[in-house]
């Protein structure tokens, strides 16, 4: 004979059986977010720009430029965007490293020490033959000796980073002591990531001047005067 089902039934039930609706509500819960996951529009890798940046920076802000860039310049990229990885002594090194063995990313801003080592390694692309970008600093007579470095594996040396020092536009967005820009071998969109350097440059080879309440990403500078 079955029980009937009444107030005290049920709250008997609910009492000893909370966790089998609990259980159920988590795995729908999880089922919808993987559903989601799966079937969520992902642009193709060669519609999408990433800087990483590995040191300070205002993320809001180089994403917006990013995003003018992306509207004026390359309409046919899907989305461009900055990301800040954390650039501590433990956790920062681990971080960099996955992200760049997974091909994460493709514009990056590099301390010293992390670009010398993916330069030396065959992990960066050299730069010196992509025309729009070198006539940058040609036209203005800058020295990029800084950013040449031996690859060990082909034995050939390359420019693989411009200096953070001769960009110093960058520093109202982005700051690394010593840091090189480059864009990462294994990246998935290296024609369009040498593209975005180009234009970035263009518009941080120059000094800017800050308005006087809007500090840079640098936080031990001040505001450079234009000109």
């Amino acid at each position: 004979m079955k029980t009937p089902l009444n107030g005290k039934t049920l709250k008997y039930h609910l009492t000893y059986s909370w966790w089998f609706y609990a259980l159920i509500i988590i795995a729908a819960i999880f089922l919808v977010d993987l559903l989601y996951t799966v079937t969520a529009y992902h642009p193709p890798r060669n519609k999408t720009i990433t800087f990483f940046v590995y040191g300070l920076t205002n993320e809001e802000k180089l994403s917006d430029y990013m995003a003018s860039v992306n509207k004026s310049e390359m309409p046919d990229m899907e989305t461009m965007t900055a990301t800040m990885l954390i650039a501590d002594g433990s956790y920062g090194p681990m971080q960099l490293t996955t992200f760049l063995a997974a091909g994460e990313g493709d514009v990056y801003l590099l301390p010293r020490e992390q670009f010398l080592s993916f330069a030396t390694t065959g992990g960066l692309i050299p730069l010196e033959n992509n025309a729009a970008l070198m006539s940058v600093f040609d036209e203005k007579g800058i020295s990029l000796q800084k950013g040449w470095r031996k690859d060990t594996e082909s034995g050939e040396n390359h420019l693989f980073g411009i200096p953070e020092d001769k960009l110093p536009g960058l520093r109202q967005y982005a700051y690394v002591e010593d840091g090189f820009l480059c864009v990462i071998a294994t990246s998935g969109n290296p024609d369009n990531a040498l593209k975005f350097m180009g234009i970035a440059c263009r518009d941080w080879v120059n000094p800017i001047e800050l308005p006087a309440d809007e500090p840079s990403a640098d936080p031990g500078s001040e505001p450079v005067p234009a000109g």
